[in-house]
């Protein structure tokens, strides 16, 4: 096992935050499309951005040097883009992009394997989509969840082992979610909303407050769930 020197890294990370051209290409990773073409300045600062980080979040030796000491903690995050808190949890084995594009609250805790999916390609791999994640304070997030872009989720909410919360998704304050459950696209979720293990909700539903779903519940996409059931929002819409 090599050993892992702060100082190095510290010098390092030092160095690439007084880049100029680096700094440039921090500055322009935001949302939005675009072309994957290494002629586009656009996706040239990514590349950019992205080769640099890779020295770090694809060595988990170095990762955990970094997030085990609160000075090397905060220069990695702020080199690389990131303006919120550094005050929560994060372990190496983790899936990090695009830090300018992340919000992450205090006291948040991610477990190992987790994976903040804020880009994407397209199928055809000519694009590439990038949005924010928003994560309120005091979360908890279970081994191997997965959160999409433009997604935020609020305060005080906890997310069981393997969940995967998908693209463009609101999910409110002291919400529950179940190990093994799975939320689509385009979902409201409301405050102290609780999900049991093992539930399927389909895209573009509408989970109202304080609704508790037993656990393997399938519901459908476009779905209205209240505390007196589940109904269909295609139906309401079409009356």
């Amino acid at each position: 096992m090599s050993f892992i020197n702060p100082m190095t890294i510290k010098e390092a990370l030092t160095a690439l935050s007084e880049n100029a051209r680096f700094n440039q290409a921090v500055d322009n990773i935001k949302a939005g499309k675009f072309k994957r073409d290494k002629n586009s300045v656009n996706y040239e600062d990514r590349l950019i951005y992205t080769r640099e980080l890779r020295n770090y979040v694809y060595d988990q030796a170095v990762l955990n040097c970094v997030f085990s000491n609160a000075e090397l903690k905060l220069l990695f995050f702020r080199t690389f883009g990131y303006q919120g808190s550094v005050e929560f949890t994060i372990y190496p084995k983790c899936w990090l992009r695009d830090l300018p594009l992340l919000n992450i609250g205090k006291g948040t805790y991610l477990a190992d394997d987790i994976l903040l999916g804020t880009n994407q390609v397209t199928p055809d791999q000519k694009w590439i989509v990038t949005g924010t994640i928003e994560i309120g304070e005091n979360c908890i997030f279970d081994q191997r969840c997965s959160i999409g872009y433009n997604t935020r989720i609020g305060s005080d909410s906890t997310i069981g082992f393997n969940v995967a919360i998908g693209l463009k998704n609101r999910v409110g304050k002291n919400v529950r979610i179940g190990g093994g459950s799975n939320i689509a696209h385009g979902c409201t979720i409301a405050d102290g909303v609780i999900i049991q293990e093992y539930c399927r909700i389909g895209s573009f539903c509408i989970i109202e407050e304080g609704v508790v779903l037993d656990e393997h519940t399938d519901v459908p996409a476009f779905s209205l769930v209240t505390k007196e059931g589940i109904f269909s929002r295609r139906t309401s819409m079409a009356a």
